[in-house]
């Protein structure tokens, strides 16, 4: 067999490459998508550290992946050491996984960093204006917000305060691989990025 079949449809492995990616991208636009929240993995100081994030923008064509997150948060802070991620996306309606693996780049004062912050929602800008940033120790059970914007989002001008905190993690795929639970066997493929985004495939053993 040349193909796997799926809902009706028989994927070849450039077919299930595309696939994936228009996935991921539909996940990207829609926040009610299985996809939308994926998990991030990458090397700290005490080892390997796993985090759900909101995937936030898909680049089909540059093969990148993007989450927003706060410059004073450990992740960013070990990615500068160590700019290798993984991230791990799962469907349970459709028992379909995809795991990817690249290398970060970090956007702060740029004009990546810029637009996304002008398209930001107010209730996203808000998360970043805590005065203590991720993982500060509290003495109580708090969201770190002032006290202002526990229960209402802040003025257009107000959230600029937030800007500094702000920043992009962009992911280079070097990989991909796709695996499908299915009670009468499964299916595994992997994908292996060029410099040019072109890529090599295989079927795997599950």
């Amino acid at each position: 067999m040349n193909g796997v079949l799926i809902e009706g449809i028989t994927y070849d492995l450039p077919a299930l490459e595309k696939d994936c990616w228009l996935r991921l991208l539909n996940a990207s636009l829609h926040y009610k998508d299985p996809l939308h929240n994926p998990v991030v993995a990458n090397v700290g100081a005490q080892g390997i550290n796993q985090r759900t994030v909101v995937l936030r923008k898909v680049d089909t064509e540059k093969k990148q992946l993007s989450f927003h997150t706060d410059i004073r948060s450990g992740k960013w802070n070990e990615l500068q050491i160590n700019p290798a991620v993984s991230w791990l996306f799962y469907n349970p309606a459709g028992r379909m996984q995809i795991r990817l693996g690249g290398t970060a780049t970090l956007h702060h004062q740029d004009e990546l960093a810029d637009a996304a912050w002008q398209n930001s929602t107010l209730s996203s800008r808000k998360i970043y204006l805590g005065e203590n940033g991720p993982s500060s120790i509290a003495a109580s059970p708090v969201s770190g917000l002032p006290g202002a914007f526990e229960s209402a989002d802040p003025t257009a001008a107000e959230s600029e305060a937030g800007r500094k905190n702000f920043g992009i993690v962009t992911t280079k795929i070097n990989w991909m691989e796709w695996l499908w639970l299915n009670s009468k066997g499964h299916r595994r493929a992997s994908f292996k990025y060029n410099p040019d985004n072109g890529f090599d495939a295989t079927w795997l053993i599950p």
